[in-house]
This record gives C-alpha cells, sequence and structure tokens, in this order.
C-alpha cells in the first residue's frame, strides 16, 4: 500500500536504470489529481527572485518498514516481553537504513544527483547545499523556484489562505523526476500540499448559534470559570478549571531526562509578554519555551500557538518545553526536526490536520505512518488533535459522506477528541463537543488493539448514521478527549489581550500534559516512559476506567448525523477525558 508507483519502480529493482533512460521522467504521487484547495486562492505563477524549499523523502524498503512496524507494536503493548524496550534513533536508522558495502545510501545518491543537477542541465536549481537528516531518510533543500518549475516538469504558483493571508508556492500541475531519482524518492514534499490552517474559533467571532449551542445557560457558573484575572476571560476555561476536572497537581520540579512539545505551523512567533501575562492573570507560575527549532516565521504572535504553550505549562510546567516550527505548514518539518534530535521530547502535541481526501496521496500517508512508528519505537508519545468539524471535516458537507482526517484517523498515533461541561460553567460531567473530530478511517483498517472497543461500540443500542456514510471496518477515532468547546472557551493571552478559544487544537496539549506528568513519575521511580499510548488506552487504561466516560452528545457539528457518545470507547470522545490520580495510580502499579 502505498508503496512504487504502479509503474514497477519499487524496491526490487536495484538501480533501476534496467528499465530505460535514467533520465525518463516519471510522475511521483500519479492519485494527486486536484492542485487547489478550500480557502486557497491561486495568484501568480513564480518569477526569477522565488525560492521555495522542498524535502525529498526517501522511499522505505518494505522489509524493513515491516520489521519497524512489528517493533513498534512489540515495544507499545502491555504484556509484551519488550514492553518499553525503546531503541535509540541511531538503531532505528541502521534498521531502516542499513549500510552495504558495495551501495550508496538512497540519501546520498539524491544528494549527488541533484548537485549534478545543480551543475549541468539545471544551473542555480540550489541555493544552498542540501540538509539529510541524521536518520538518512529526508533530504531538504532550498531551490530557485523557476529552475525548480524545470527540474519537477511542472508549473509553480502562489497560492494565497483568503482568511489567514498566508501566502505559499505550491505546483498547480503533476510533478515528475527523473527515472533514476524516481525509484529512491517516494514522494516530494512541500511542493503539492495545500494544508488546512486552523484559524483559532475566537468567542468574539463565535456566532450566537454556536455561542448557545449544547450548553444550557448557566449565569451563576463556578468561580473556576472566573479564575484568571482578566475581564474577557469571565465564564473561561482556566487552569483551575482543568485542575479542578481533571485533578492533576501543579509540579515545582521536573525529572532528569523529561521533556515535551508543540508543532506550530502557523508562521507565528510566541510572544514572551503574553506568556507573562497570561503567568500573571491565570497563576500559572512557570510559563516559557525553553528551545526553539526550526525557523521562527514572523514575529507576530499567534493565537493558536499562544493557546498550545500557555495551557501544555497550564498542566505540566516546568517540564521542559520545546517548539518545533514549520513554516512550510509540513509535518515533514516536525519529523526532521525529531529525526536530528537523540533526545527528542518525550510528548509531542501536534493540532495539525487535513481530511484523507484533501491532497492526502498513500504515499504520503505512508511515509507519515512511517515517522510516527519511528517515534513510537523510541518512546515518544505522539498526540494530534481530532479536528474541530465534526464527523464533517474540512471538507464540509460535499457528498453524503463523512470525511475522516489525517493524521488523526492513524492508526500509530493517539488522536485526541473534544467535550464541553454538560452545564455550562459547572465543573461537572462532560459531554461530546460536537464540533469535535471523529469518526472512521477511509485509508487504514481497524488496528488489533481498538478492534473489541469497535466492535463493543457497533454492537451496543446507539444510533448509528447510515452505513454508506462511514467505513465501519477503518480505524476509529478519537482515543481518547479533553475539554474543547466554546460554551467555555480557554482563557488565552494573545497580541497583548486575553480572548476565549476553543478547539480540539486546546484539548491535545491538555492531554499531552498529562502524559508528561506520568512520564516525570515513571522517570523519577527509574523506569521507562509511556511511549505510544494506544495499546495502553485500549487494553488497561480504558477498561480500567481511569478515564471519565462520556456518555451523551453527537459529534456532527450541528449539521445532519455524527456519532454519538456512549459507555466505553465511541468514535465522538474515544475512552473520555483523563482522571489523572486514576491515570497516575494505574501506571505506577
Amino acid at each position: 500500500h502505498g508503496e512504487g508507483h504502479g509503474e514497477g519502480h519499487g524496491e526490487g529493482h536495484g538501480e533501476g536504470h534496467e528499465g530505460g533512460d535514467p533520465m525518463e521522467l516519471v510522475q511521483m504521487e500519479p492519485g494527486m489529481t486536484v492542485f487547489e484547495a478550500p480557502s486557497w486562492e491561486k495568484g501568480a505563477r513564480v518569477s526569477s527572485e522565488d525560492t521555495l524549499e522542498v524535502t525529498l523523502v526517501m522511499k522505505t524498503c518494505p522489509m524493513a518498514r515491516a520489521q519497524l512496524e512489528e517493533l513498534f507494536f512489540d515495544v507499545s503493548t502491555p504484556g509484551s516481553a519488550n514492553y518499553k524496550s525503546y531503541k535509540s534513533l541511531d538503531e532505528l536508522t541502521s534498521m531502516l537504513r542499513p549500510e552495504h558495502a558495495d551501495k550508496p545510501q538512497k540519501a546520498a545518491e539524491i544528494v549527488e544527483f541533484l548537485s549534478t543537477a545543480n551543475s549541468e542541465d539545471f544551473k542555480g536549481l540550489l541555493l544552498e547545499e542540501p540538509r539529510v537528516t541524521k536518520t538518512l531518510d529526508m533530504v531538504s533543500v532550498r531551490m530557485s523556484a523557476v529552475k525548480a518549475e524545470e527540474f519537477f516538469h511542472t508549473e509553480l504558483y502562489h497560492f494565497t489562505h483568503l482568511k489567514a493571508g498566508r501566502t505559499l508556492i505550491r505546483a498547480g500541475a503533476p510533478y515528475f523526476l527523473p527515472h533514476a531519482m524516481a525509484h529512491k524518492v517516494a514522494f516530494v514534499e512541500k511542493l503539492v500540499r495545500l494544508p488546512y490552517i486552523r484559524v483559532a474559533e475566537v468567542e468574539a467571532a463565535v456566532t450566537s448559534r454556536r455561542a448557545l449551542r449544547g450548553a444550557g445557560a448557566n449565569a451563576t457558573g463556578d468561580d473556576e470559570f472566573d479564575s484568571c484575572d482578566a475581564s474577557l476571560c469571565s465564564g473561561a476555561t482556566t487552569p483551575a478549571v482543568l485542575a479542578s476536572r481533571y485533578l492533576h497537581p501543579t509540579l515545582t520540579a521536573a525529572a532528569e531526562g523529561n521533556g515535551m512539545a508543540v508543532a506550530e505551523f502557523q508562521l507565528q512567533g510566541i510572544d514572551d509578554d503574553d506568556l507573562a501575562s497570561f503567568s500573571t492573570a491565570c497563576g500559572v507560575d512557570h510559563v516559557s519555551v525553553d528551545t526553539v527549532e526550526g525557523a521562527g516565521g514572523s514575529l507576530k504572535a499567534g493565537v493558536e500557538a499562544l493557546l498550545d504553550v500557555e495551557y501544555i505549562e497550564a498542566v505540566a510546567a516546568p517540564i521542559p518545553l520545546t517548539v518545533i516550527n514549520s513554516i512550510s505548514y509540513s509535518l515533514f518539518d516536525w519529523a526532521e526536526a525529531l529525526n536530528n534530535d537523540d533526545d527528542a521530547a518525550l510528548v509531542q502535541s501536534v493540532s495539525y490536520g487535513n481530511d484523507e481526501i484533501q491532497q492526502t496521496s498513500d504515499e504520503y500517508m505512508y511515509e507519515c505512518n512511517t515517522q510516527f512508528m519511528m517515534g513510537g519505537a523510541r518512546g515518544l508519545s505522539l498526540l494530534f488533535a481530532s479536528g474541530d468539524q465534526g464527523v464533517w471535516g474540512r471538507t464540509g458537507h460535499s457528498g453524503s459522506v463523512f470525511h475522516p482526517d489525517f493524521p488523526a484517523g492513524s492508526p500509530y498515533i493517539t488522536a485526541v477528541g473534544g467535550t464541553q461541561f454538560s452545564t455550562k460553567s459547572t465543573i461537572g460531567d462532560e459531554t461530546t463537543w460536537e464540533d469535535g473530530g471523529g469518526g472512521f478511517s477511509n485509508t487504514f483498517a481497524t488496528p488489533d488493539y481498538q478492534s473489541a472497543a469497535v466492535e463493543a461500540y457497533f454492537a451496543s443500542s446507539v444510533e448509528l448514521p447510515d452505513s454508506s456514510m462511514y467505513n465501519a471496518t477503518g480505524r476509529g477515532y478519537p482515543d481518547v478527549a479533553a475539554l474543547a468547546g466554546t460554551a467555555n472557551g480557554y482563557c488565552v493571552a494573545a497580541s497583548g489581550h486575553f480572548m476565549k478559544v476553543g478547539g480540539t487544537s486546546a484539548a491535545c496539549p491538555v492531554f499531552a500534559g498529562m502524559v508528561a506528568q506520568l512520564n516525570d513519575n515513571l522517570l523519577t521511580a527509574g523506569k521507562a516512559p509511556m511511549g505510544f499510548l494506544n495499546p495502553w488506552i485500549y487494553s488497561v487504561a480504558g477498561p480500567a476506567g481511569v478515564f471519565y466516560d462520556v456518555t451523551t452528545g453527537t459529534n456532527n457539528a450541528g449539521v445532519g448525523s455524527g456519532f454519538t457518545a456512549t459507555d466505553g470507547w465511541d468514535p465522538a470522545t474515544g475512552y473520555g477525558t483523563p482522571n489523572f490520580p486514576a491515570m497516575l495510580e494505574l501506571v505506577m502499579a
């Protein structure tokens, strides 16, 4: 699945030149037929002053990848003899990209090919020396955009995002590689995919329909909802609300070797003034970023980045926090940072995704999954937000089918869905946030670790959507959830003022902070960190009842049908939201 290109350019071809001219062009990602995306407007063709960075992602030998998958589940599954026997970056590299005396590494061959092209047929193509990851699976380089058009045999345009005002250079047509490269490269990233850019759902911009939906009016409310000293945050989800509901302690120190990270794709800087005002107003002692990786982008403080930082810190400070920036909106920038860091943060919170059908080729999803497995095999916990458009996804209500999310629908990561309080401004039971992403992948089958939970959901008496709208044999998501709803939006300090913001992009860092706290206890006790969470969630934690089960509400985003929460796991809120003391007791038992 996703290997080769249906043209015999798979791994078995040695140098692959037997089948003809090494310069013969091969269309890459042939399944990609649409070169536009919602909210993106195509503008002018590139000109001589334009540049773009691309990442050539190397193919992974299918046999080595199968070995990685076996290892990934072996070290992640409670009860396995090798549970938590994680591997180092070097060990994974020699497993996936072994050295052969008679055969150079694919990445080295690609660098050589690019350098030759640059000095011969495509003079001026490369604007810098190519970078190769320590794991030898990616080659990144900045190119002249006009020369890149010639080299990839495509047309490049400026695309502008209508809501966020961002501009990216992307292809407006298929792209090609010479045969000599095509059988080594899975695809070229940052060339075709137009990302979904999340625009924070700020309460000032929330329509009355959304503000009133799904929560009873409650003028009195619990005190914790007014615990941030900022008038615009009255009735907000605050650090005190989270602590009162999820019962996690405030840490005063962090265990040696612990760390957490948030990935940002918004070209946005982090403004220390905003972090300081959040710290003061909401009574969180430590709100700071310890390390920034990747280009910082513009210095404009973005609500989305600040939401992630402020709330992972509210839950888990002073565990060291890294921000991994991708100014070109690519998961592979994030993966590149992980693959160059022997001591990558143990918990990674990523509020990023798109519909499986939005320009997400098989090759792309396949190699994303390779990266996710590498993370889990190292003992990293990778958490992704499940999306903010319910079952409908970014594509919306086109056609009478749901649009599952990727990476949330990947079996190799933990997807975090959204809830809100059943009674507005009252700490207690939670209900499904109707805009929380959830459902079943159309690409990936139900993994073994969740098959019993998915069967139980279908066997329950819960009302199901029409079976033609979703793939009942797919990977079900989310796995877990946390508060995300806009009825009591999160109090966020951004751009010099306060606002209330909702979304699973708040739930994800909150749940990730809980996992970082679990790791802190494990590391202090000399034990290995949590790693890939899902086998533990489905075989141990969910059945043990350490999550608050959410049993009401439907994630239909206010339109038509969706999935309804019920007892146990469901594709609206997963197993539910964190009961931290119960989780900790189970982990340390």
